[in-house]
């Protein structure tokens, strides 16, 4: 039985988080809104922060974070962790901030979840937020490229998210050296059914070093639960301008929209690099004997109707069809979303295009956020 995703019960979550940010800055005021100066203070914020300027310790870019990005991240994690096919019980947050993954973890029913950074106030608004909402929360102070990992034992889940160019910047030398020890390091503390997440923007330079990561890491044998099937090159390298990264449904209460709007952020959707990494001894998770593809664009309009792009057992490919009715053995084509791993069986096969006639069987193995059993 597939498991659900947990709602993101963003009404319960706002006003908390709300309540912390005023502790935070010591204010008083309503539990459930932004008074006018103290929304233009964090929209300022939020505008730094999507301009790349560092947080640090600056105080008012950290409660804009909580109130902005904050519910962001956590939604992507909590859509990426649900394709996990059981839910870790033990969990390490690197580099989390004010924990808005390991956050998602505990909603996923994770019992033990450590977070990790060198910010303290950071770490302590997560551990608020976890304990308001009755989660238990552990927190470590560490600058985790600068000594061992604080914590001992091994993990059923390892989260790093939003932070490989700031611990390995590119203009660094060796950086991919270090950045691939310190992965490394990562993987031999799961557990042997355990998992690695890294989880960063949609970005080209940032999908990039995910995707070149990825490649670096398979070709010594580390298998990959998601997103990939494709077990060799990763081909959108092989091509300019051609990234490939995840897109889901994004929940955003009415304080998200108006931050957005006051912002002039157009963000409708998630939209992430991610990588989900097996234990190395693990293997590739078993997939059915046929062709399986990974949808990997939204539907894109042709000459020759809807189009997908895909990245399969065999490679990248692009699938049409032929026909203007579905039978219902190919009518998943008319519904198909960017992130599901769907089989085809009969296709036209021209090329690296594959099309559907009548007769072509197409159905969905995992929806987008479900896990590959």
């Amino acid at each position: 039985m597939k498991k659900k995703a947990p709602e993101a019960d963003c009404e319960t979550l706002i006003p908390l988080l709300i309540g912390v940010w005023r502790r935070f800055h010591k204010l008083a005021g309503p539990g459930d809104k932004l008074q006018t100066r103290e929304f233009r203070s964090v929209v300022e914020g939020v505008q730094k922060i999507q301009a790349g300027k560092p947080i640090g310790q600056d105080k008012d870019m950290l409660g804009a974070y909580l109130l902005y990005d904050w519910i962001i991240h956590y939604q992507q994690a909590l859509s990426l962790i649900n394709e996990l096919p059981h839910t870790p019980r033990r969990v390490l947050d690197i580099c989390s901030g004010s924990a808005p993954m390991a956050f998602a973890a505990l909603k996923h029913g994770a019992s033990d979840v450590v977070a990790v950074d060198r910010n303290a106030a950071a770490l302590q608004l997560g551990a608020e937020v976890c304990g308001r909402y009755g989660f238990p929360l552990t927190v470590r102070e560490a600058d985790c490229t600068k000594g061992p990992i604080p914590v001992e034992g091994k993990f059923d889940l390892i989260i790093v998210g939003h932070c490989l160019e700031e611990l390995f910047p590119a203009a660094q030398k060796e950086w991919p050296v270090r950045q691939k020890a310190f992965v490394d390091s990562l993987l031999r503390r799961l557990t042997p059914q355990g998992f690695l997440l890294l989880v960063d923007s949609s970005l080209n330079e940032t999908n990039r070093r995910i995707l070149m990561l990825r490649d670096q890491l398979v070709s010594e044998g580390v298998p990959v639960q998601a997103p990939c099937v494709w077990r060799g090159e990763c081909p959108a390298l092989k091509a300019a301008n051609s990234p490939c990264y995840a897109q889901r449904e994004l929940v955003k209460p009415y304080m998200i929209k108006e931050i957005q709007r006051a912002a002039q952020i157009n963000l409708s959707s998630l939209k992430m690099s991610y990588l989900i990494l097996r234990h190395p001894e693990a293997g590739w998770p078993a997939l059915p004997d046929l062709p399986l593809y990974r949808i990997i664009s939204p539907p894109v309009e042709t000459y020759q109707g809807k189009r997908f792009y895909l990245c399969g057992t065999d490679g990248k490919k692009n699938l049409g069809s032929h026909l203007k009715e579905h039978p219902l053995e190919s009518r998943a084509f008319e519904y198909l979303r960017r992130g599901e791993l769907i089989s085809i069986e009969h296709a036209l096969v021209k090329d690296n295009s594959l099309d559907i006639i009548e007769g072509t069987i197409l159905k969905v193995v995992a929806a987008a956020g479900k896990a590959i059993d």
